[in-house]
């Protein structure tokens, strides 16, 4: 994986494509999101706990992207994403053969920052680079203040960056899809987005689309988890 990173950053240092003129990008949007599957947690002596949440966060992104070249554009984008709920366990430690209901509280808010380059840019826009995603969050369970079982992570995963877009002529639409990846031992982290822009000629605009997270992740920091997280949002936008 190290190996691929490197390549691509020494692609990237290779390409002589930037924008023409200054932009800058501004955002926000709110995601309604379902998170499933389990993480770990002492609480159950399984030491793991299946989750299923319906919840929602805002997402707030700035970008820029310059006429240097060599020099890649950036982008930084914080991501809310917190969910919270009641969870049957059959299995708590502390109770043999009882099934309690245990309150969960699950945080896997993140920043990203985005340095890539423009491949392409005309009506078919390609941006190629890296990303690091920055997780500050945690895990607590807990049963009326007498159990309670909370884990911090604190940790930033460095992940492959590509976004492609296509513009509709004439309209101010444009459609796109982006990515996120990372694949080493047995951690996965994916980050795939989808969704449809729309640009006003004042440079304001709106966009509604699909996201889905992957966190696959085992023993980073005090976290094992194997989680989905995904649904849809819509959000303004503004082009400087």
């Amino acid at each position: 994986m190290k190996k691929t990173i490197i390549l691509v950053a020494l692609m990237m240092t290779q390409a002589t494509v930037a924008d023409t003129v200054l932009g800058f990008y501004a955002g926000v949007s709110n995601w309604q999101h379902d998170m499933a599957g389990n993480i770990n947690s002492d609480i159950s002596s399984s030491d793991r706990v299946d989750i299923d949440f319906d919840n929602g966060g805002n997402i707030f992104y700035a970008a820029l992207e310059h006429p240097v070249p060599f020099l890649p554009n950036i982008k930084i984008q914080q991501n809310d994403v917190q969910a919270e709920g009641l969870i049957n366990i059959s299995d708590v430690a502390a109770f043999p053969g009882q099934s309690v209901d245990v309150i969960g509280d699950i945080d896997f808010s993140h920043v990203d920052m985005m340095l890539y380059y423009e491949v392409l840019d005309n009506w078919i826009n390609l941006d190629l680079g890296l990303s690091f995603k920055y997780f500050d969050g945690y895990s607590d369970f807990n049963y009326q203040e007498l159990l309670d079982d909370r884990s911090d992570f604190d940790d930033v995963i460095p992940m492959l960056y590509g976004k492609g877009q296509v513009d509709l002529p004439l309209t101010g639409f444009s459609v796109y899809g982006s990515v996120e990846a990372l694949s080493f031992d047995s951690n996965d982290v994916t980050d795939f987005e989808v969704g449809v822009n729309y640009e006003s000629k004042m440079g304001l605009g709106g966009v509604i689309g699909y996201r889905a997270l992957s966190v696959d992740l085992v023993n980073i920091g005090d976290l094992t988890s194997d989680l989905e997280i995904d649904g849809f949002f819509a959000g303004i936008n503004f082009h400087f």
